[in-house]
């Protein structure tokens, strides 16, 4: 009896492993195809306060197998290296986002129709942001 149970576990876990092999193999060459991406602040509609405060758009490209593009809305407060990413979204309809400074210290940032946003901040130092957006279908 105790031969006969170790053989049907024997089989099990070895039609187990037969059924996961080409799902792990395909996450293998999947996680060996190299990622190239590219990034950085996008020039068309950059704005800057009279501090020199610079909030532009940003996008994040990267392609390996598919591509995969990430949007999202920087500051970069003056003289400093690092930027600070105020929101992420969904790809924007062509001409937005748009930003305006209604002061050195409050930003208004217009997304137009998005489909999602997330990671809105509020606030970086002594700059108070404001958002605009439509949320639309997915459909």
């Amino acid at each position: 009896m105790k031969w006969l149970f170790k053989w049907t576990i024997a089989a099990a876990v070895a039609i187990a492993l037969i059924m996961v092999t080409p799902t792990i193999l395909r996450l293998a060459v999947l996680f060996a195809i190299p990622w190239n991406c590219d990034e950085g602040m996008a020039s068309d509609w950059p704005a800057v306060n009279a501090r020199g405060d610079i909030v532009a758009a940003y996008d994040k490209a990267c392609t390996g197998v598919g591509t995969v593009v990430d949007y999202s809305v920087v500051l970069q407060l003056r003289g400093a290296d690092k930027f600070t990413t105020l929101v992420e979204h969904s790809e924007l309809y062509y001409g937005y986002p748009k930003f305006r400074w209604i002061s050195d210290d409050t930003l208004s940032i217009d997304l137009g129709k998005v489909r999602a946003v997330w990671g809105e901040v509020d606030r970086v130092g002594s700059i108070h942001i404001i958002y605009t957006y439509i949320k639309v279908g997915t459909n």
